[in-house]
């Protein structure tokens, strides 16, 4: 497989099944291709986040992240660096975070939040992909992973969704949708809209995937 460094962006709101596409490719890939860089782990610490009217922290705005170090390393992976960074635990403290190293590959995937809405990241993305899918089927899945996967309880990941994550996602990650060169419908099936993101970067790297 002969490919030059391509350099992707999976932007879609929390729940919209992004982290399932990209390790979908990952998978397909191989690690020997795909190199992914997760946004997640630029989050700030919990007592440096934003609270709201009733003092719940907020981890759903792009200031929620330590977004100039986000834009450093990005750029510097395209520039064909190493970048090393500590894993985030979702302020767990029985996991110890381990140091994660992101090397140049044929496949950068850069995984997040808030990709398209800030200029100068948007800009480094050779293509920029938008997980669309309903705001039912995102809640859904939301608390599923919060609620059975990491513990949450039930009622402040519906809060956190309803008061956070739906206004965070309405004005700044759907506005910018229409910048996107593709637009994936994962509304219903996760391994559909993965195959179908796979089959683009594979399109618009010139590769043949036989």
């Amino acid at each position: 497989m002969e490919t030059k460094c391509r350099l992707f962006g999976i932007c879609g709101s929390s729940g919209s099944g992004k982290s399932f596409i990209a390790k979908y490719i990952l998978e397909n890939l191989g690690p020997e291709n795909v190199s992914i860089l997760y946004q997640d782990n630029y989050y700030k610490k919990r007592e440096d986040q934003q609270k709201d009217n009733n003092g719940h922290y907020n981890f759903d705005l792009p200031s929620s992240f330590h977004q100039d170090e986000f834009f450093e390393d990005i750029r510097k992976i395209k520039a064909g660096e190493k970048v090393l960074r500590k894993e985030y635990t979702f302020n767990n403290p029985e996991i110890i975070p381990s140091k994660i190293l992101v090397s140049p590959n044929k496949f950068i995937l850069v995984e997040g939040l808030f990709l398209f809405n800030e200029i100068k990241i948007s800009n480094l993305f050779d293509r920029k992909i938008f997980i669309d899918c309903n705001i039912q089927k995102m809640i859904e899945r939301r608390i599923k992973r919060d609620h059975e996967m990491r513990g949450y309880d039930k009622s402040d990941v519906n809060y956190k969704y309803e008061n956070h994550v739906l206004p965070s996602y309405k004005n700044f990650i759907l506005p910018y949708k229409k910048t996107a060169d593709l637009v994936i419908n994962n509304d219903s099936d996760n391994l559909n809209g993965a195959k179908l993101t796979l089959e683009y970067i594979l399109k618009e790297s010139g590769v043949n995937n036989n």
